[in-house]
C-alpha cells in the first residue's frame, strides 16, 4: 500500500520547502559530491543538493512520490525503499539528507545507523525534525490521542522520540560528533480552518485517520485541532520551531 501517495503530499512538502535550503546548507556541499535524500518525498532536498552541483539520489516508500521527484529532478537517481534497510553499499555517499522523513522509519535506531552506514568518513548527514511544541504538533498530538482512543488494545511500543534534541543526540552519536540546533519554520498566510481543510482533503497522514475514525470522533478532533491552531497563532503569522541535527561522520 502506497500510505504517503494517497492524497496531494505536494501540498504540505511545498510549505516545507524553506528547509530543505537550511539543511542542505548546512552540509557545506562544494560541487560534485555524492548526495543521498531519506526518505525523499517528492525531493526536495534532493532538488537543492542538485541545484548545488552534487549528484543526488533519493529513496522513498512511496512509488508515486518517487513519480514526483523523478520529474523535478531528472537527472537524479530514485530508488523504492526503506530507511532502516538502505540498498546502498558503506561509505557510498559523500553527505545525506532527510527533511522529517527519516523521523518515521522504525526502529529508529536501525534508521540512524543505516543512514550513518551510507556516509563516508567525515561525510555529513542532516536530519531536521519536530519538537513537542509549536501549533502543528498540538493539532497533530490531538490526531494521534484520538486514533489512540479508537484502538486501545493495540499497545504500540512507544518509538525513540526524534523531537528530543536529547535522544536525537543519542541516537548519532555512535556514529561521529553531532550538532542539534533550533530553527523556525513560518507558516503561509491562512486562518486555522483554511489549515485544516487542507489537511483533511490532501494530507495522507489526516487522509489515514479519518479513515480510522468514527464520524462523531472526526467532528469532535476537527473542533480540537482548529481551536489549537487558532491559539498556536494560525492566522496570525506563526512559525513552527523544527530541529537541525548534523552529524559528521567518524
Amino acid at each position: 500500500m502506497d500510505a504517503w501517495g494517497v492524497g496531494e503530499y505536494e501540498d504540505t512538502a511545498a510549505q516545507l520547502a524553506p528547509v530543505s535550503d537550511v539543511a542542505v546548507a548546512a552540509l557545506g556541499l562544494t560541487g560534485a559530491e555524492r548526495v543521498l535524500d531519506v526518505a525523499c518525498g517528492t525531493a526536495n532536498a534532493a532538488l537543492v543538493a542538485r541545484r548545488a552541483g552534487a549528484a543526488v539520489t533519493g529513496l522513498d516508500s512511496s512509488p508515486r512520490l518517487l513519480e514526483v521527484a523523478r520529474e523535478r529532478v531528472p537527472d537524479g537517481e530514485f530508488v523504492l525503499g526503506d530507511a532502516t534497510a538502505l540498498p546502498f553499499d558503506d561509505g557510498s555517499f559523500d553527505a545525506a539528507v532527510s527533511v522529517f522523513g527519516v523521523i518515521f522509519a522504525r526502529p529508529a535506531e536501525r534508521a540512524a545507523a543505516e543512514i550513518a552506514r551510507v556516509v563516508r568518513p567525515e561525510g555529513r548527514v542532516a536530519i531536521t525534525t519536530w519538537p513537542p511544541r509549536g501549533p502543528m504538533f498540538a493539532a497533530v498530538a490531538l490526531m494521534r490521542q484520538a486514533l489512540a482512543r479508537s484502538r486501545p488494545d493495540e499497545g504500540e511500543t512507544a518509538p525513540v522520540d526524534w523531537g528530543d534534541p536529547a535522544a536525537l543526540a543519542r541516537l548519532l552519536e555512535p556514529y561521529g560528533d553531532v550538532e542539534v540546533t533550533e530553527r523556525r519554520l513560518p507558516h503561509p498566510a491562512g486562518t486555522a480552518e483554511d489549515f485544516w481543510d487542507r489537511w483533511e482533503r490532501l494530507h495522507p497522514m489526516w487522509i489515514a485517520a479519518r479513515k480510522q475514525l468514527a464520524a462523531g470522533d472526526w467532528e469532535r478532533l476537527r473542533g480540537a485541532a482548529i481551536e489549537a491552531l487558532r491559539a498556536g497563532g494560525i492566522g496570525d503569522g506563526a512559525a513552527s520551531p523544527y530541529l537541525l541535527a548534523l552529524l559528521t561522520r567518524r
